[in-house]
């Protein structure tokens, strides 16, 4: 029992956490989660630019994974940036590309200053034609760490539905952003 009981106190910590989150991200597509260390991308697996998770995707929709306001959307319509109310930015991204994409089989939703809310429809994917020039349909949501004081980022693991199923908590620092 001792060995059990040694570790209950950190899994009450997570969960205390996660009750503090500044931040709740629903997934923003259906799927398994990956970690980020798995995705075959340097800026993503060394968590360069932020933390975050990512999926292994099985439908064909980029929902947004929390009521803000879109930030930025690529010309190749595979990713868009979303900023929540207290300033923290969050990037979802469609597979790694190749040299070689263009974007083709992507359709955005919205554009530059929209308002959505949680499980909105930012973009949608034709899956035939999106994958045939990528290295990989690994699908982030990274939390941009120049965006306000991030303390940490708490992922989920297993199979996540978009627009339902919560994936990550975004834990703010002391200098909380207004």
């Amino acid at each position: 029992m001792r060995l059990f009981s040694f570790f209950k106190p950190k899994a009450a910590k997570t969960t205390e956490s996660v009750q503090e989150a500044d931040l709740e991200l629903v997934a923003p597509i259906s799927g398994t989660i990956l970690s980020l260390k798995d995705v075959p991308d340097l800026v993503i697996s060394e968590k360069l630019v932020g933390d975050g998770i990512a999926i292994i995707p099985s439908s064909d929709k980029l929902l947004a994974p929390f009521d803000g306001m879109i930030t930025r959307v690529l010309a190749s319509n595979n990713a868009f940036a979303i900023r929540s109310d207290n300033n923290i930015e969050v990037y979802v991204t469609f597979g790694i590309g190749t040299n070689s994409f263009t974007g083709e089989g992507f359709t955005s939703n919205v554009s530059l200053g929209d308002k959505v809310k949680k499980g909105d429809p930012v973009i949608n994917i034709d899956l035939n034609v999106a994958t045939k020039d990528l290295e990989s349909t690994a699908t982030s949501m990274i939390v941009i760490n120049s965006s306000a004081d991030i303390a940490k980022v708490i992922g989920t693991s297993g199979k996540v539905q978009a627009g339902v199923t919560t994936c990550a908590w975004v834990i703010l620092g002391l200098n909380k952003a207004e």
